[in-house]
């Protein structure tokens, strides 16, 4: 993010709220969704970059109903920008602590650990038995039977556009991912429920001085979905070990191959999306990156 848009926010917000002039400010992120600006060390204020704000109308419906029935902190929005507002923003007080970081987690005794896969476990079971009119006007069968559709659509994706890029080895591994999610029909008997849907270590809050998490944050994109997804990005930066001990702790919403699905499936997920993007962009780099991943997890040995 240049420096002179950073800055042109930053006036637009001390326009709209001049209790902010004067306040230092700092750009802590800018990814393909948001951009995020502290000020003052006290407040969060986030920019979505896309004109859809479908998400962050239902945040703004949500977060204070979650915020009362979620077992950790999460953002609630003091400041917001108004309906005929050109520049979207929502704006929160600062939740404490500090990404949990692979590195920091691996650092942990195993007490440690444990009480730390214990708050995940209660935080996304809770999450995940949410009661709420979305939840409630659910048709279930017809939401799974769309869920599958949308992967199999995202598969056609990596078809057209990535394919063509790789050897015919690491086609043949992200076809077997996905055949081997799509076509048992039990991976699709899950309880469509509200999910995080972006529960990755970068929004998983930790302080190290009192060795517990104090908060999640982004709920950008809060949906009803599969309550696997959420674990996901657990399996990809903490391993498999300690997802499934979340997962041994965890009591809301599960069934015979919910553990299948986040190992076999969801886990790569992430990585596919990031050699998509990266075609997309023309990003040679990311996309090397990736495919060194990929071609190592085309070679490794069947169990």
């Amino acid at each position: 993010m240049d420096t002179k848009k950073s800055e042109a926010l930053f006036a637009h917000l001390c326009k709209r709220h001049p209790e902010l002039a004067g306040e230092h400010y700092r750009v802590i992120s800018s990814g393909h969704q948001n951009l995020v600006i502290v000020v003052g060390n006290r407040l969060v204020f986030r920019f979505p970059l896309t004109s859809d704000t479908t998400s962050l109308r239902l945040e703004q419906r949500l977060l204070p109903k979650l915020g009362k029935r979620l077992p950790l902190p999460v953002p609630q929005f003091t400041y917001a920008s108004g309906r005929k507002d050109k520049i979207r923003y929502v704006g929160y007080p600062i939740i404490p602590g500090e990404p949990l970081e692979a590195e920091r987690l691996e650092k942990m005794d195993e007490r440690q650990r444990l009480a730390a896969a214990k708050q995940i476990a209660e935080f996304l079971a809770a999450l995940h038995t949410v009661a709420d009119d979305m939840t409630e006007r659910v048709d279930t069968e017809r939401f799974r039977s769309d869920w599958r559709k949308n992967w199999s659509g995202y598969y056609r994706a990596l078809e057209q556009l990535v394919f063509p890029l790789l050897d015919k080895e690491e086609r043949l591994w992200i076809m077997h991912v996905f055949y081997e999610y799509l076509y048992p029909s039990d991976h699709f008997r899950f309880k469509p429920c509200l999910i995080h849907g972006d529960f990755k270590n970068d929004h998983i809050f930790h302080d190290p001085k009192i060795g517990k998490l104090t908060g999640i944050i982004d709920f950008g994109q809060l949906k009803i979905g599969d309550p696997a997804y959420d674990y996901h990005d657990l399996c990809l930066t903490y391993g498999e070990s300690f997802t499934h001990t979340v997962f041994d702790c965890y009591d809301g919403p599960s069934d015979r191959t919910f553990f299948r699905r986040v190992t076999g499936f969801y886990a790569h997920i992430l990585r596919f999306s990031s050699m998509l993007h990266a075609v997309q962009k023309k990003d040679k780099d990311k996309f090397a990156l990736r495919l060194a991943w990929l071609k190592a997890k085309a070679r490794e040995p069947d169990e």
